[in-house]
């Protein structure tokens, strides 16, 4: 299983090519979502996603 750390680097990966154009908008909301998850577990997220 993957650590919290490998994790995070592999979203920060996928976040900064998708903000480079490889994703589209919705995609990236998303990945920064799941990452959010990841780092702040008890705060309340987003779970629609409008463009």
């Amino acid at each position: 299983m993957a650590t919290v750390e490998e994790l995070l680097k592999a979203l920060d990966e996928r976040l900064l090519d998708g903000i480079r154009g490889k994703s589209t908008p919705e995609g990236v909301a998303k990945l920064a979502e799941a990452r959010a998850w990841i780092t702040n577990p008890d705060q309340p997220h987003g779970s629609t996603l409008t463009s």
